[in-house]
């Protein structure tokens, strides 16, 4: 049992003064004897820790460790009486507590032996709420097999992946379609710029520049010709002298059985239907994904409810923390106030979202009982054992079944869910 369950029958009066949302607040009364208690124990556990000369560390006499340690004595008893009180009174009011309760309002000062202590203190809980209109969803159903023009445009991009550049022929000139090999010295205002300098430069004359006005430039240049250009960047004078070393065109392969025997298929129709199978698996999921996204939306358009603001704000800096360390080179503690709460905004939506899906899929389980069995836990445990490649693999997957065990019921239940929401809705 935790040293802070200690609190017994009528040693705590616990009374709801509010709830607003998922937010209640109580007044809470320890009693006296539990604040006696706690002032016993503290003194026990401060003594374990006390030295004084004369004595071996842990074994000073109580009555000196109350004499000269009173302070610690005290701050020790207090933890320990506001700790017990407080789950007691989460206890005895009956709350699905979400977040760790907190004290709002307290005199310390007025804390002493043998004497009642009282507090305010507030805590989140999980939303109450009926769960209505998720039977007979309406589902849009998108295509679950790739078209033709699907696997042509997979293959042309194949294909343009596999494109290689050769020289062209003599005495061809630069156009919007080719490829040119160029060196090039520039200069901005008049002053040298390496910044508008470079070597052996391939431009693709098909796509969007960075540098001004040099691929317009290079149009009808032949290989081994020089020029000088001068182009405008806002109130700055850009200038170039460039010479072409090369011009290439991009050769793309053909669609044909030899290009499937590069690709390591026997026949050009053995690619197109690999291509084909796979596109269709994508576009499955896809499909999927986008049933349980509009379930998802009809749910939360249709319950609205308060939620617990401590989770909310617990998980939302959580998913700031790992969004920043992911994606940006800022470490989260860097960010300036400004920032921090730009990130914020844009990830709370988000959050909030996710927590109330949660809360939604939860309480359809209960509704519907479509709980996860021990059962359904052990027959995806025996679906992943039957995929592994040796003994090794099948202890891994036993260890981390057992470990995350809660959360993989979770998943399960939450899977039963979506199936039976799909079975109920109306698909057009």
């Amino acid at each position: 049992m935790s040293i802070f369950k200690t609190a017994q029958a009528g040693e705590v009066k616990t009374k709801q003064l509010s709830k607003e949302g998922c937010r209640v607040t109580l007044s809470v009364e320890a009693g006296a004897e539990l604040v006696t208690k706690s002032f016993q124990n503290a003194a026990v556990q401060v003594q374990s820790r006390a030295q004084m000369q004369g004595f071996r560390a842990g074994k000073v006499p109580l009555d000196l460790v109350k004499q000269n340690f009173a302070g610690h004595i005290k701050e020790r008893a207090l933890d320990l009486t506001v700790k017990a009180a407080i789950s007691s009174a989460v206890t005895d009011a009956k709350l699905d507590a979400v977040g760790v309760p907190t004290l709002t309002k307290a005199d310390f000062a007025n804390f002493k032996d043998n004497t009642a202590f009282s507090f305010e203190m507030a805590v989140d809980v999980a939303p109450e709420f009926e769960v209505k209109d998720y039977k007979g969803i309406e589902i849009t159903k998108k295509s679950d097999t790739a078209t033709d023009k699907d696997v042509e445009e997979n293959l042309n991009r194949v294909l343009d992946a596999n494109a290689r550049l050769e020289s062209a022929q003599e005495g061809a000139t630069i156009d919007d379609k080719c490829y040119a090999v160029i060196h090039y010295k520039g200069q901005r205002n008049g002053q040298d710029d390496y910044k508008l300098s470079a070597d052996s430069e391939l431009v693709d004359m098909s796509a969007p520049q960075t540098m001004p006005g040099l691929a317009e430039a290079l149009i009808g240049l032949k290989k081994g010709d020089e020029k000088d250009v001068q182009t405008k960047e806002g109130n700055d004078t850009i200038s170039y002298h460039v010479t072409v070393d090369d011009i290439k065109n991009k050769i793309v392969p053909n669609l044909d059985d030899s290009f499937a025997k590069d690709m390591g298929f026997e026949t050009l129709d053995e690619l197109k239907k690999k291509v084909k199978e796979s596109l269709d698996a994508e576009a499955k999921q896809n499909s999927q994904r986008d049933e349980v996204a509009q379930i998802e939306n009809h749910l939360v358009k249709m319950n609205n409810f308060a939620l617990p603001q401590s989770l909310v704000e617990e998980y939302t800096e959580s998913s700031l923390h790992n969004f920043v360390h992911n994606m940006t080179q800022i470490k989260p503690e860097q960010l300036t106030a400004e920032q921090h709460k730009a990130f914020e905004e844009r990830i709370r939506p988000t959050v909030e979202k996710d927590l109330r899906i949660g809360y939604i899929v939860h309480a359809i389980a209960k509704k519907e009982n479509l709980q996860a069995t021990e059962e359904d836990w052990k027959a995806e445990l025996d679906k992943s054992l039957s995929s592994s490649q040796n003994k090794s693999d099948e202890k891994k997957i036993k260890a981390f079944f057992d470990e995350r065990k809660e959360h993989i019921l979770a998943t399960l239940t939450e899977r039963k869910v979506f199936d039976f929401l799909k079975a109920q809705a109306s698909y057009k």
